[in-house]
């Protein structure tokens, strides 16, 4: 039976604030001074433009029937359009403790970055203070209350935040929201008590049990790493379905590691490539998108169903139905224009014209940096000279020489590889309008 993919999001945009606490958690350290580098973000959250000289006071969640002081998010939970995500740091350019805001997208202004970590320390922490910064101004809420606003824009300096943020025994909730007017969007945050830092915390990205057990996570990728390198290496041999088997075996072994994502998406495309497999490898791409959705492979997952329904299966519709449902799944990616070309074609080949260029027109007009802009300008001429209309065909496809021809020589002027994909494009154009002449 087919399933569809747009009601699991709707539901998990709901869900942000009310995940089920994890029995078996990552944890990662803090550094040798204190400062937390790995977060769950969510960004950008808009001001309310009454707050404009005083976001401070504002609740971002609020819009969404949420409360920054209940939040206990999970990676792939959503907040409107936007999804939570891990978020790994290694320093910036502006200090070795900076987490750069910007880090997994472009700019922004007058909006919030928030980020949440979970908090475990080994005892109470009665004397225990904040001590970080941001740029631009910092909310802080700690275990539901809000301890620290400082309305102000500036360039962050280290400790130019501290107040006093007991911890419990346990686990901590720590939310901070950084607003942000223009330019960098920076944050450094650690615990102290005095002067020493407290460097025996440890951090989970995922909401936790009160008795969760804690997995290291150095070791325990380390460990899942090593694991997928077998089912690596037979795949390599040309072994799929022992392959298939061995990620399988790794993912259930290891369903918390940083690359379960990565094991999950080979088992899927190693399965794809089994003779009569097309249905199990879309319930496989299905799954990884249902439960990774914050994880870049989950977009090609799902692209790669829609694939696999349309060119294996024979099922359009349900293929029709994936792609249509891509910048619902996730609105945030740049890859949108290569459903909604794919999703072009498949009207084209319905010879539903008009719907296809339409579609094509959206892609381009959505995603103007996206190189799909390429795809989608040749495949509407394409659509043209289908129809019948030879005119337009050829006046789409000299636009389409042109644009070509300018990445080749300007956008793409040092990409090898983009050049030679340009060749090609120009190559198809000389023959497409050598047929229309």
């Amino acid at each position: 039976m087919k399933r569809l993919l747009l009601p699991l999001i709707f539901l998990a945009t709901q869900a942000a604030g009310l995940a089920a606490d994890l029995d078996e958690i990552l944890v990662y350290p803090v550094r040798d001074e204190g400062s937390i580098m790995h977060w769950l973000i969510v960004a950008p959250l808009p001001w309310n433009a009454a707050y404009i000289g005083d976001s401070q006071s504002y609740d971002p969640f609020k819009p969404f029937g949420m409360n920054e002081l209940e939040l206990r998010p999970k990676a792939g939970d959503k907040v409107g359009r936007n999804t939570w995500r891990k978020m790994h740091f290694g320093g910036s350019t502006e200090g070795q403790t900076m987490c750069n805001l910007f880090a997994y997208g472009g700019g922004f202004s007058y909006a919030y970055t928030v980020a949440v970590a979970y908090i475990y320390s080994p005892e109470d922490r009665p004397n225990a203070w904040f001590s970080g910064s941001a740029d631009d101004g910092l909310k802080v809420v700690l275990n539901g209350k809000k301890l620290w606003s400082n309305q102000i824009q500036r360039s962050p300096t280290y400790d130019s935040d501290r107040f006093a943020a007991p911890l419990n025994k346990g686990w901590n909730t720590l939310v901070l929201l950084v607003d942000q007017i223009t330019g960098g969007h920076l944050l450094c945050a650690r615990f102290v008590e005095g002067d020493k830092p407290l460097t025996n915390l440890q951090i989970s990205l995922d909401p936790p049990a009160a008795e969760a057990k804690r997995h290291a996570a150095d070791k325990y990728n380390s460990e899942a790493t090593a694991a997928l390198m077998p089912a690596d290496k037979l795949r390599a041999e040309g072994k799929l379905e022992e392959a298939a088997s061995a990620y399988t075996a790794a993912l259930a072994k290891y369903p918390l590691a940083d690359e379960s994502p990565r094991a999950a998406y080979a088992a899927a495309q190693t399965v794809s490539e089994l003779p009569g497999q097309a249905e199990r490898a879309v319930e496989l791409l299905r799954n990884l998108v249902e439960t990774q959705t914050h994880d870049v492979l989950a977009e090609y997952a799902l692209l790669d169903l829609a694939g696999i329904q349309q060119e294996k299966i024979g099922d359009t519709r349900a293929a029709a139905e994936a792609y249509a449902s891509f910048e619902t799944i996730f609105p945030e990616s740049k890859r949108g224009a290569a459903a909604l070309v794919a999703l072009a074609r498949i009207h084209a080949g319905e010879k539903r014209f008009e719907d296809a260029i339409l579609t094509c027109r959206l892609a381009i007009s959505k995603y103007p940096a996206s190189d799909e802009v390429m795809d989608a300008t040749l495949a509407i001429a394409d659509f043209q000279a289908a129809a019948g209309e030879a005119e337009k065909a050829k006046a789409q496809y000299e636009a389409a020489r042109e644009m070509a021809q300018d990445w080749h020589d300007n956008k793409y002027g040092i990409d090898v590889g983009k050049q030679a994909w340009l060749r090609g494009i120009l190559d198809d154009i000389r023959v497409k309008l050598s047929k229309l002449n």
